[in-house]
Parts: structure tokens; C-alpha cells; sequence
């Protein structure tokens, strides 16, 4: 398996980004109000939060989300396929597809913040099905890529060059 995403420098450097941008969103979210959008997938419990911010917290919820938010499926779901297809063995070609699917589902939701976060609520309804789809693949996903990683280690031992 030589394709470019399973590089160890490739895994290293979607790892960095991946931890850049959580770094991003714990400095970022008190600027918001403290609660993003992303974790909540209650149409009333969104309306009402979206009711309760200020102007100038959707502004920097909305840069949040296309700034950093966009990126961050990109990272963490290309580190998670990567380390699947370096590591699960034969059954990789199943086993990652729950990390390529969470990517467009954590992109999606994020559109439809940003159209919220803009005073578009309708497809709300939409973003209550994708946050919990997106949480249970994204799990799904770094316990695969953590399970085939441990395992990949015990039986054939850790390198960790470049």
C-alpha cells in the first residue's frame, strides 16, 4: 500500500493539523459565547441558541465554522483513513469507509451552520440527522484507526520514520 495518505509523514502532518485546529476551537469559542453549533443537533435547542447569540457571535462563529471547521474533517478524516489503510490490513478497503464518509457528512453540517448562522434555518431539520451521524462515524472511525494502529504495532512493532 504505497498511496500517499498512508505516509508516515503525510499521517504526521494530519495529525498536526488536527490537533492545530482543536487548539483553534478551544481558543476560538468563548468569542462565540462559549457553545458552538456543532455539538447540538436539536432544532430547538439550536433555534434557541442562534435566538441567544449576538450579532457579533454569529459573525465569529461563522469564521469559526468556515475557517476552521471546514478543515477539520478534512484532517482528522484523512488521518483516520490513513492509519486504516496503512494498518488494517485486508480489510481496510471496508474498514475506512466510515472515515471518507464522515468527511462530506461533518462538511454538510457545516454548510447548513453557516446558513443558520446567517439567518437560513431551513434545513435544520437536516442538521439534527447529520450531528449524530457525524459524532457515531467519526468514533466509529477513530476506534478503527486506533484498533488497527495498536494492533498493527503489536504484531509488527513501531517505526516512526518519515
Amino acid at each position: 500500500m504505497n498511496m500517499l495518505i498512508t505516509r508516515n509523514s503525510v499521517l504526521y502532518l494530519l495529525f498536526f493539523f488536527t490537533v492545530v485546529l482543536m487548539a483553534g476551537f478551544v481558543l476560538w469559542t468563548p468569542s462565540v459565547g462559549g457553545v458552538g453549533l456543532d455539538g447540538i443537533s436539536s432544532v430547538a435547542e439550536i433555534e434557541s441558541l442562534l435566538a441567544g447569540m449576538s450579532e457579533s457571535e454569529k459573525d465569529s462563529h461563522f469564521w469559526m465554522t468556515l475557517l476552521l471547521d471546514m478543515l477539520f474533517p478534512l484532517a482528522y478524516g484523512g488521518l483516520f483513513a490513513g492509519i486504516c489503510l496503512k494498518h488494517a490490513g485486508r480489510y481496510a478497503r471496508y474498514l475506512v469507509l466510515p472515515a471518507l464518509v464522515v468527511i462530506p457528512v461533518d462538511m454538510l453540517e457545516n454548510i447548513i451552520q453557516l446558513l443558520a448562522l446567517k439567518d437560513n434555518v431551513s434545513f435544520l431539520e437536516l442538521k439534527a440527522l447529520l450531528t449524530p451521524t457525524k459524532f457515531f462515524l467519526f468514533y466509529v472511525a477513530a476506534a478503527i484507526a486506533s484498533a488497527s494502529l495498536l494492533i498493527s504495532i503489536v504484531t509488527k512493532g513501531f517505526s516512526i520514520k518519515p
